[in-house]
């Protein structure tokens, strides 16, 4: 079944991204019809300037950057896209948009994520929880092994909040936290 909703959710995305955006309805405004929880994520709506700081591979320390992120309701107001630019410290940018849709039947939120470099679709399964957004997925594989990620969106007001990345190996038993952090501020 999960198979099945990551294919459904990339077929939705990979037509969201291709069609221009006069055919891919974008709304500034949550559908009423929506679920209600469709409003959770929507502290993302809007433009936000950023700062990064990101684990190097090696874990010697921390690469810092900056980064551009915009937020939209899309799909008539019925999801929430976004559009990542990090730009790293020799001028290189890294591109990224990620549309979340909340699940009525799980009650969690389906979040699918595609960056330039990989062009491969990364699925997080996201809860809010107490006042925090929490996102455990993005499978993956580094020098260390196999890896799951959990981003957690905290601190979250009207005109600022913060992210933070950890990674466990051994499938969220343990988690290595801090690898990565981002706080963003209001841009408009």
């Amino acid at each position: 079944m999960r198979l099945l909703k990551k294919g459904l959710l990339r077929a939705s995305i990979l037509i969201l991204v291709a069609l221009p955006s006069t055919v891919a309805s974008s709304s500034e405004d949550l559908n009423p019809e929506a679920p209600p929880e469709t409003a959770q994520f929507g502290f993302l709506v809007g433009e936000w300037n950023c700062t990064t700081k990101f684990m190097k591979p090696d874990g010697s320390g921390y690469t810092e950057g900056k980064a551009k992120w915009t937020g939209t309701y899309t799909l008539n107001g019925w999801a929430i896209q976004d559009y990542w630019i990090g730009y790293t410290p020799d001028g290189k940018e890294n591109h990224g948009t990620n549309i979340r849709t909340f699940n009525p039947r799980t009650k969690k939120w389906d979040n699918q994520w595609v960056a330039s470099g990989s062009l491969q679709w990364v699925y997080f399964e996201a809860e809010k929880v107490g006042e925090t957004m929490v996102m455990i997925g993005g499978e993956g594989k580094d020098p260390n092994g196999e890896y799951i990620d959990r981003n957690t969106f905290y601190e979250i007001g009207a005109d600022s909040w913060r992210w933070r990345k950890d990674r466990s190996y051994d499938g969220g038993k343990t988690w290595i936290e801090g690898i990565g952090f981002i706080e963003a501020a209001r841009a408009d």
